[in-house]
């Protein structure tokens, strides 16, 4: 069952962007979840992401690739801040 959460959501929001710090939008990662009949991951594995770093990443077609393209590890962010928040 996905997590529905709009208060985390919120909290995401406020948070900088992973890579470059800047205002962020929240980004629900398409691999940290198996996907079932087209939804989208649960609200726990949302990280924020910037409008451009969002675009980069769905543009690139291979989201852990991109994620470690950028040395950062999304799982470990949404999987620390969701628990501690």
């Amino acid at each position: 069952m996905r997590v529905k959460d709009e208060a985390y959501l919120k909290w995401v929001r406020t948070q900088p962007c992973l890579i470059c710090k800047r205002w962020s939008i929240a980004h629900h990662m398409m691999h940290a979840e198996p996907s079932a009949m087209g939804k989208k991951s649960g609200d726990n594995w949302a990280v924020p992401l910037c409008a451009d770093h969002h675009r980069e990443l769905h543009a690139s077609g291979d989201e852990p690739l991109w994620w470690a393209l950028q040395g950062v590890d999304p799982i470990d962010w949404a999987t620390r801040n969701y628990r501690e928040r």
